[in-house]
């Protein structure tokens, strides 16, 4: 009998940390299922840092409080799993992990993509006019179709919805502009003429800006009779 006594006051020691090693066993297995999602947020964080550098993300002042408070969540959410030693700081660690940290993706997200979309507006729009412009004047080296195809792709950019797919777009759209836009430096001087042709695919050129050099330009490529100017005075 006086075993058994001994026995049980033994095991009733042992009890409350048993019941602490149950409680962080149950919190340790409901955890792993919630972050099973951990390899796509980390893609998703990965992916939206990399856009935000391509696209110079950041200089307005509510996109940088975005991108900051995205990167300290990461931050704080990590060292937290990575310091939990009972069920409670597992807990708060995985809440934050799927309430707070996902909010925060998806907070930087959305702004990345209005700023994506601000983007393509302010160079990628302009190409469409630009490339059947100079596809009407026969440019060489089907520059005008180019550009023009270069402009279509990048409205469509905007409605993709991966964000990997996104930033494979991204990259692409920027190295195929840049490119074009050299090409266009060759075929179009960053004078006058290309002054004009600017004015002309944004529907704002006069007749005040048919210099000389841009009227023989124009008649080089059979343009002068192709072209509705207005008379208003700059």
């Amino acid at each position: 009998m006086g075993d058994a006594l001994l026995e049980a006051e033994e095991l009733l020691e042992q009890l409350p940390a048993a019941v602490v090693r149950r409680e962080l066993g149950d919190r340790l297995g409901k955890a792993l299922n919630d972050l099973s999602t951990s390899d796509r947020q980390v893609r998703r964080i990965k992916d939206a840092l990399k856009i935000t550098k391509l696209i110079q993300f950041g200089s307005i002042n509510h996109q940088r409080e975005a991108l900051t408070t995205m990167v300290d969540w990461a931050l704080t959410v990590g060292e937290d799993l990575e310091k939990a030693q009972d069920a409670e700081a597992l807990r708060k660690a995985v809440y934050d992990y799927t309430k707070d940290l996902n909010k925060s993706i998806a907070d930087l997200e959305r702004l990345i993509r209005q700023h994506w979309q601000s983007v393509v507006t302010e160079r990628f729009q302009p190409l469409r006019g630009l490339g059947e412009l100079l596809a009407l004047m026969n440019v060489s080296n089907d520059l005008g179709q180019r550009l023009k195809r270069c402009g279509e792709m990048g409205q469509a950019s905007t409605s993709v919805v991966s964000n990997t797919e996104l930033l494979s777009t991204i990259e692409n759209l920027l190295a195929q502009y840049e490119d074009l836009q050299e090409e266009r430096r060759r075929e179009i001087s960053e004078d006058e003429v290309g002054d004009f042709i600017n004015a002309l695919a944004e529907k704002r050129a006069t007749l005040v800006m048919v210099t000389l050099k841009v009227r023989e330009w124009l008649a080089d490529h059979n343009a002068l009779d192709r072209l509705g100017l207005t008379t208003r005075q700059l």
